[in-house]
C-alpha cells in the first residue's frame, strides 16, 4: 500500500536507497513545530497535516486540501476540507457510488480510501461539481469524486476514474473542456521510488511530461512534453494551452496541445510548485526558494524544514511575473500552493503543521 505522494513522497520511497550522512544537520534542528504566531502580513493557521494542494469551493466558503504525509511520513494521504470562516479542518469522507460517463467506465471502484496529491476542481457540462484527485494509495489513477453542497458543508462522492497503466508517476492533473484532463507525470518508475538518486532528480534534466485522456481516448503521453520533474498543471479556458511548472528549474511553461509544442519557458525565480488561477485571470504559483535546503531536509526527514518561499502571479497574455509575497526560513515548511479566497491568498505545503493566510498583499498591477 502506497501512503506517499508529492516530493514528501520521495522522502520514503527513498530511504533504502540513500546513505547521507546528515544527522548533525537534523540534530541541530527542533522536531517542535515554529511558534504559531502572526506576521508582517500573514497569519497561520496551525495543528492542520499538511495541505499539499487546494482548491476554493463553488460557494467560496471552504477549502478543499489533498493532504500529503510530510518530509518525516506522519500522516495519512487523504482529502479534508476547511471552513474559511471557522478556520477548522476536517477529514472529507469519500462515499463509492460509481456513474457512467465518469472516467473511463473499464475502471474498477477503489478498494481503499483513495490518497490524495495534485486535486483540481471544475464544472462539468451538466453543471454537477468534479474534482479530479491525483492518487497513488494502492493504484496510480486518477479518482472522478463529486462534490455536492450540504447543510454542514460539502459531500464527496467516488463516480470513476482512469487508471495509469504504465510507469508514469502522476503529479497534478486539471480538467479539459472535452471532459477530460492533462495529468503531469514526475518521473517514470514502477513504483512511487523514484528512478534517480536524488541529486540527479534535482539537477534540471528532463524526468517527466504531460498525458491526456478524454472520454473514447486513451490515457497517452502528450509528445514533445518532456521537462524537468512536471509539477503543477493548469488548463486554459478554451482547452488549447496547457501550463505547468517545471520544478527544477523554477519555471512555468506554456504548451500547445494541438500543435505539440512549447511555446514558453517562464523563469520565475524559485521552484514553483502548484498553479491555480487567480480571480483576474492571471496564474498563481508558490514554492520553495531553495534546493540545497530541501535536499538537506529530505535526505533528514526534517519535517518543519527551514527554508523559505515565494508566491508569484503570471499574466499569461503579456508574460509579465512578479512576485506577491514572500518569506524567509521559520514561516512556513515547503510552500507549494497558493489560492485567493475573498481577497486574500492562502498558502499550503506538502510539509508541517499548518498554511499561511495573506491578506497584505496587493493582488492587482
Amino acid at each position: 500500500m502506497h501512503k506517499i505522494h508529492c516530493v514528501a513522497a520521495l522522502a520514503g520511497s527513498l530511504a533504502a536507497g540513500l546513505v547521507i550522512a546528515e544527522s548533525a544537520f537534523a540534530e541541530a534542528l527542533s522536531a517542535e513545530a515554529p511558534v504559531c504566531a502572526p506576521g508582517d502580513g500573514y497569519q497561520p493557521v496551525c495543528g492542520i497535516a499538511p495541505p499539499e494542494d487546494l482548491e476554493l469551493s463553488p460557494d467560496g466558503r471552504h477549502l478543499f486540501m489533498s493532504i500529503t504525509p510530510g518530509l518525516a511520513g506522519q500522516q495519512v494521504s487523504r482529502l479534508r476540507v476547511m471552513d474559511l470562516h471557522r478556520q477548522q479542518v476536517s477529514d472529507l469522507d469519500v462515499a463509492i457510488e460509481p456513474a457512467a460517463g465518469w472516467g473511463d467506465g473499464q475502471c474498477a471502484a477503489p478498494t481503499q480510501a483513495p490518497g490524495a496529491h495534485g486535486i483540481h476542481l471544475s464544472r462539468r457540462a451538466d453543471g454537477r461539481h468534479q474534482l479530479l484527485v491525483v492518487n497513488h494509495s494502492g493504484r496510480e489513477a486518477i479518482e472522478f469524486i463529486e462534490l455536492e453542497a450540504a447543510d454542514k458543508g460539502w459531500t464527496a462522492t467516488w463516480r470513476g476514474c482512469v487508471e495509469q497503466k504504465g510507469v508514469g508517476r502522476f503529479n497534478d492533473v486539471a480538467a479539459t473542456p472535452d471532459g477530460g484532463f492533462v495529468a503531469t507525470v514526475m518521473f517514470e518508475s514502477p513504483s512511487m521510488a523514484p528512478p534517480l538518486p536524488l541529486v540527479q532528480l534535482l539537477d534540471g534534466r528532463d524526468t517527466g511530461y504531460l498525458m491526456s485522456w478524454a472520454p473514447g481516448s486513451p490515457l497517452a503521453k502528450v509528445e514533445g512534453s518532456e521537462a524537468p520533474f512536471p509539477n503543477g498543471v493548469q488548463v486554459s479556458a478554451d482547452g488549447r494551452h496547457a501550463w505547468f511548472a517545471a520544478w527544477t528549474v523554477g519555471e512555468i511553461r506554456q504548451f500547445d496541445l494541438q500543435d505539440k509544442r512549447t511555446l514558453a519557458h517562464i523563469p520565475v525565480g524559485y521552484m514553483v510548485d502548484n498553479l491555480s488561477w487567480g480571480r483576474d485571470g492571471r496564474l498563481l504559483g508558490a514554492g520553495i526558494s531553495d534546493v540545497a535546503a530541501f535536499q538537506r531536509c529530505f535526505a533528514s526527514h526534517v519535517e518543519h524544514c527551514p527554508v523559505g518561499f515565494k508566491v508569484s502571479a503570471l499574466d499569461t497574455a503579456s508574460g509579465r511575473h512578479r512576485v506577491l509575497f514572500e518569506a524567509g526560513e521559520g514561516v512556513l515548511a515547503g510552500a507549494s500552493v497558493a489560492v485567493e479566497a475573498a481577497g486574500q491568498l492562502y498558502v499550503g505545503a506538502y510539509t508541517g503543521d499548518r498554511l499561511l493566510r495573506v491578506s497584505e498583499i496587493r493582488l492587482e498591477d
